[in-house]
């Protein structure tokens, strides 16, 4: 299961927050609360905090992907918080760290 929850929502900023399991199941209920985001939410500084998110699969990078190239046809990159070490991990294996500001 899922959870994603806009924190702040500011003219400038946005940030989330997003927890349990993003697995292949997951990925579809969190890819509709991404496509609310709109042409001009992409263009502000995106923050999710991954603090509580315990596991990602392929599906779910695939999702944040989609995320990281909408901000970036922006100029913008999505920061990702909080990650854990495993999931951190996973960024750098597939070079996900590389398209994705990362904050401790």
């Amino acid at each position: 299961m899922i959870e994603f929850n806009i924190v702040k929502r500011e003219a400038d900023a946005i940030v989330a927050d997003l927890g349990g399991e993003l697995d292949t199941a997951a990925a579809q209920t969190f890819a509709s609360y991404l496509e609310a985001f709109s042409d001009d939410d992409v263009k502000k500084q995106i923050t999710i905090n991954f603090e509580r998110l315990e596991y990602i699969s392929s599906a779910g990078m695939r999702i944040l992907l989609v995320l990281a190239k909408r901000a970036g046809a922006n100029g913008r990159k999505v920061n990702l918080s909080g990650m854990s070490e495993d999931v951190k991990q996973i960024f750098q294996l597939t070079g996900f760290d590389n398209m994705f500001a990362i904050q401790q």
